[in-house]
């Protein structure tokens, strides 16, 4: 199963070789929407399984092939205040350097990660969890899992309504260069275009292989943002 959480980068500590960051993995006891129904982890079983994460591959889009891997997961365990099983994970620079330029920006165009894992369930209950990997993502499902700074909780608002689940929900379709699957905003929530959307767009796009949609972000910024 892959579990989709979102997580906001802001507390990236960087060494020579690599940047660490953490994010709030699982949430506990909190209803979880998937395509087979609604479920949640238990506090008791997160906290039985907090440490297995550790020295999971960190991927790109769960594809399970050596040349994805682009980090690991150096630590993991159970928050009591947060309620949820966090997990710092390590990004090598060299090779990577795109990735890393991506996850430092302000704002970042990166916010999710998914777990790769076997769950066995009763009901609605998870009673146990298999970890295998933990991959960035385009975007995340759960609100509540997130990068977070000093374990605080960041406030939102329409300033960066994109990173708000409801306000993504209410935005126009014309607010995203993908309307169909709502991806990819490049407006403000007044309707005016970003330019820094706009470059986040290209090059996220760009990672992803995404041309039509760098080649209409790059269209956009050129007549936009450079007085084209």
């Amino acid at each position: 199963m892959l579990l989709t959480l979102a997580f906001k980068p802001e507390s990236v500590e960087e060494t020579e070789g690599y940047i660490e960051f953490t994010v709030r993995a699982i949430s506990a006891d909190t209803p979880i929407q998937s395509a087979k129904g609604e479920f949640y982890f238990p506090s008791e079983l997160l906290i039985k399984k907090q440490a297995d994460l550790i020295g999971k591959p960190l991927l790109l889009d769960h594809e399970w092939k050596v040349d994805k891997i682009v980090g690991v997961v150096v630590h993991s365990w159970f928050d009591d205040s947060q309620k949820a099983l966090m997990a710092r994970v390590r990004v090598t620079k060299e090779g990577n350097e795109r990735l890393v330029s991506l996850i430092k920006m302000s704002p970042s165009p990166i916010k999710s990660v998914s777990i790769g894992a076997v769950l066995t369930k009763e009901k609605d209950k998870v009673v146990d969890i298999e970890f295998k990997e933990l991959s960035l993502v385009f975007e995340g499902a759960d609100p509540n899992a997130r990068l977070l700074s000093k374990y605080e909780d960041i406030t939102l608002s329409t300033a960066e309504w994109w990173d708000d689940p409801e306000l993504r929900d209410k935005a126009p379709q014309d607010y995203f260069l993908d309307p169909s699957s709502r991806r990819y905003p490049y407006k403000t929530w007044e309707g005016k275009i970003s330019c820094e959307r706009l470059k986040a767009a290209m090059q996220l796009s760009s990672l992803h292989g995404h041309r039509q949609i760098y080649d209409r972000a790059k269209r956009l910024y050129e007549k936009h943002c450079q007085g084209g």
